[in-house]
């Protein structure tokens, strides 16, 4: 397959393009180009979210870009994470727009260019089936998390997106995947109490899974640590 990853520099979209980098092609849409060796071909669009032609022309070459104009197949929004901050309403307007734009505004952008990914694709006459579209959540999505901002306001509202687009799309398979807990690695977690981890190796075959076949798995799917 070839995938394209948003949020490929983060630690979860690094992770999971080490892993899947041996047996797929991995695009990374990243903001500015990374300084050392990647696991992903680095696609720089640093306005992407305001502008998502730059992705499309990016990849199919029209804007003098290295990257072919191979078709995608499947996509991945590794978009977001956990921080500690101050209470949701003190941290004022411009934080709760800010925040909008890091989460769900994200995702509806990867999601709009999915749609016309798969539109350009379905022109093609050699080229058959649905693009997979895989959305990355986690525990937000369904509890209220204090001090993390509005992630959980737009982790609720990222789910019920990824519902409506699933439920009118024609040529893209829209998917969510709930981590459920904290991915391992990440030094930004708070794992103090005991709390449980997922290893990245796991969440990789599940999303792998999902993307190969995405008509096995429902809308939403929830990952956790193994019993």
């Amino acid at each position: 397959m070839h995938i394209l990853l948003f949020g490929a520099s983060g630690h979860v979209g690094t992770g999971l393009a080490e892993r899947l980098s041996p047996n797929h092609r991995i695009t990374g849409v990243v903001r500015r180009r990374p300084e050392s060796a990647t696991p992903f071909t680095p696609l720089v669009v640093p306005d992407w979210v305001d502008d998502p032609d730059q992705v499309l022309a990016a990849l199919t070459g029209h804007d003098g870009s290295a990257v072919d104009a191979e078709p995608v197949d499947a996509v991945i929004a590794a978009i977001g994470g956990w921080f500690i901050d101050r209470r949701l309403l003190d941290r004022g307007l411009d934080k709760f727009d800010e925040d909008f734009d890091s989460y769900l505004r994200g995702h509806f952008t990867a999601c709009t260019i999915s749609q016309r990914l798969a539109e350009s694709r379905s022109r093609a006459a050699a080229v058959t089936g649905n693009v997979a579209h895989l959305a990355l959540n986690g525990v937000a999505s369904r509890q209220a998390l204090p001090g993390s901002g509005a992630i959980s306001v737009f982790g609720a509202g990222q789910s019920m997106l990824i519902r409506v687009a699933a439920a009118e799309a024609t040529t893209v398979d829209f998917r969510e995947m709930r981590i459920m807990a904290p991915v391992a690695g990440d030094g930004r977690n708070d794992l103090t109490g005991g709390v449980e981890t997922i290893a990245l190796a796991e969440v990789a075959e599940a999303v792998e899974s999902i993307l190969l076949s995405p008509e096995r798995f429902d809308v939403c799917t929830e990952i956790g640590p193994q019993a």
